[in-house]
C-alpha cells in the first residue's frame, strides 16, 4: 500500500515538473548533410533472340506452252524493173567504114533503138576503152605535156537509128594503137553504147556521173 503511494507521488510530480518548465531554447543549426548513398550497379543486358531462318524459295512452275504460229501472209507481186528497158550493146573493134584517113576517120553504127523519142529526155552514152581498160565516156580529148590538144574522138547523132563516131589527130598521122582495135594480138581500143529511155529511173538519173562508166554499169545492171 505503501509502494502503491509512493508511485502516485513520483507520478505527480513528474507532471508538475513538465508543467513548470522554462521556456523552449533557439533551434540550432541544421546538422551536415549525410553522404549520398552509392549507386547500384545496372545489370547485365539479357541476350538479343536469334533471327529466324527463312524459309526456302518455292520452284519455278513449268513454262507455258508456245502459242500457234500464224498463217504466213501472201507475197505480193515483184514491181517492174526500172532498168528494164536501158538497151547496150557489146564491146566491139572501130571499123572506120565513112573515112579511114591518115589523120581523120569516121565510122557509122547503125541500130534500130537510136531514136528521137528517147534521144529526147533519155541518153544514148557511147565509151571508149584503151588496152589498158580505161574507159572513157565520147566526146574525149587527149592532150600532150605542153596542153595542146592531140587527138579529138567524138560522137554525133545522125538519125533515129544511126551515130557517127569520129576520130581527128593533130600534128602528125595516127599509129594503128591509137586507131586500130587489135595489133599484133593486143586488143587496143574497144567501143560500146548505152541507150537510157527518158522514162527509166528519171530522179537517180539526173544524180548519175555519165562519164564515170563504172557507176553507170553498177546502176543499170550492166555486164561488162
Amino acid at each position: 500500500m505503501k509502494t502503491a503511494f509512493n508511485f502516485f507521488i513520483v507520478l505527480i510530480v513528474s507532471i508538475g515538473l513538465v508543467a513548470c518548465s522554462a521556456e523552449d531554447g533557439d533551434i540550432g543549426p541544421p546538422g551536415p548533410q549525410g553522404e549520398q548513398g552509392v549507386q547500384g550497379e545496372q545489370g547485365p543486358q539479357g541476350e538479343q533472340g536469334s533471327e529466324g531462318e527463312q524459309g526456302p524459295q518455292g520452284e519455278q512452275g513449268p513454262a507455258g506452252e508456245d502459242g500457234v504460229d500464224g498463217q504466213d501472209g501472201q507475197d505480193g507481186q515483184d514491181g517492174e524493173d526500172g532498168n528494164a528497158n536501158v538497151m547496150y550493146s557489146d564491146w566491139f573493134f572501130p571499123d572506120w567504114n565513112m573515112s579511114d584517113l591518115v589523120r581523120f576517120k569516121r565510122m557509122e553504127v547503125e541500130d534500130s533503138n537510136f531514136s528521137d523519142t528517147w534521144l529526147e529526155g533519155g541518153a544514148t552514152l557511147v565509151y571508149w576503152r584503151t588496152n589498158n581498160g580505161s574507159t572513157f565516156l565520147l566526146p574525149w580529148n587527149s592532150y600532150n605535156t605542153a596542153g595542146n590538144l592531140v587527138i579529138e574522138r567524138s560522137v554525133i547523132y545522125r538519125s533515129s537509128t544511126s551515130i557517127w563516131i569520129t576520130i581527128k589527130k593533130y600534128g602528125s598521122d595516127f599509129t594503128a594503137e591509137e586507131t586500130e582495135g587489135q595489133v599484133g594480138g593486143i586488143i587496143r581500143n574497144r567501143i560500146r553504147y548505152v541507150i537510157i529511155p527518158g522514162n527509166v529511173n528519171l530522179p537517180a538519173k539526173s544524180a548519175l556521173d555519165y562519164s564515170d562508166y563504172d557507176a553507170v554499169k553498177a546502176h543499170y545492171n550492166i555486164p561488162d
